[in-house]
């Protein structure tokens, strides 16, 4: 064999070695990535019917008040009208002298709803509530109604439920009074604040009864704060 075959044939067999490591290279690597397509699908899959197949677990009170934190909810923004509460006496039939807090906020099918409170502290028992009604809606309701329903312009005079705004100015309270004063108002109470317990069934305030309109108030005698220490006989 001459000088010139053997460089050819020892050419050859080095493009052949290098060709099947190449494609020793190749099929690794295909081995590789389909190996690794499986697993991924596998985990896939798996993760997939776990879901499926897992319950939820009931949150509690303090992971449910956490999740709705950032959420609007029915009882936020009874605070007004506008800042604060306004309050009035004259509101309870059997403690005429008590000056109840309205904590109000507008309602998208009245005027607006109030939640009445016994005292503006902390620890104040929600006695009863508090829808307003503007002058039309008024003239349409039944007249077999509306005698459960009383006029805030009749209502606010200084003898009467005597209303204040504790968070407000004089003239930011004058300016309230005249926008509340074309309004109606009819007064649930569903907790006497005589009693230390909700022990009697819920009753509408009649409280331009003669007998609440009559009624002394005074410095004297009007209470800021409810009173617990009696339970009415019945």
């Amino acid at each position: 064999m001459n000088h010139s075959k053997l460089w050819s044939f020892a050419s050859q067999s080095k493009k052949n070695k290098i060709m099947s490591i190449v494609l020793s290279i190749l099929l690794f690597m295909g081995i590789y990535v389909v190996a690794f397509s499986i697993e991924q699908y596998n985990i896939v899959q798996a993760q997939g019917q776990s879901n499926n197949t897992t319950t939820a677990t009931p949150m509690n009170a303090t992971q449910t008040n956490a999740t709705s934190a950032n959420t609007t909810k029915p009882v936020d923004g009874y605070g007004g009208p506008p800042t604060g509460p306004l309050n009035a006496v004259r509101h309870v039939f059997d403690d005429p002298t008590l000056r109840v807090y309205h904590f109000c906020k507008p309602n998208d099918k009245i005027m607006m709803v109030c939640q009445l409170y016994d005292s503006s502290s902390s620890n104040a028992t929600l006695i009863g509530v508090e829808y307003m009604i503007d002058s039309k809606t008024y003239q349409a309701l039944p007249d077999r109604e509306k005698p459960n329903w009383h006029y805030h312009k009749e209502e606010f005079s200084p003898d009467r439920a005597n209303p204040k705004f504790p968070l407000l100015n004089d003239q930011q309270q004058k300016e309230w009074l005249v926008k509340l004063s074309e309004s109606y108002g009819k007064i649930i109470l569903n907790w006497n604040p005589m009693d230390t317990l909700p022990a009697f069934p819920p009753q509408i305030e009649q409280v331009q009864h003669p007998f609440m309109v009559n009624q002394t108030v005074n410095n004297s005698t009007e209470k800021y704060v409810g009173s617990f220490n009696q339970t009415l006989k019945y």
